[in-house]
């Protein structure tokens, strides 16, 4: 046999409320929501000569004075986004950017 159970409106919004608040907390509280960190991948040519604001030749240069490695995907190179921004906080590519 089925139950049922009959609420007014106010009841029911503040049911609804504490559901919603509990779930909230449990995943605030027990960390359910997981990001990505933002040093995990890699970017490819295009992206870090945009990020940089440098040209294909100025990344071939960095590449050649050995600051910056690639990894080499089929014919791709491929850039660590950890090493990249570790790069830029340490202000080794500053003087390769031209927008200052």
């Amino acid at each position: 046999m089925e139950n049922f159970s009959v609420f007014n409106k106010q009841q029911l919004k503040e049911i609804i409320y504490e559901v919603v608040s509990e779930c909230f907390d449990d995943k605030i509280n027990h960390s359910f929501v997981v990001e990505k960190p933002e040093d995990e991948g890699f970017y490819d040519r295009d992206e870090i000569c945009e990020l940089l604001h440098i040209t294909y030749p100025t990344l071939w240069r960095i590449e050649k004075t050995g600051i910056l490695k690639s990894q080499k995907v089929g014919r791709r190179n491929l850039y660590s986004k950890k090493e990249v921004n570790l790069l830029i906080k340490s202000g080794k590519l500053a003087k390769y950017n031209h927008r200052k």
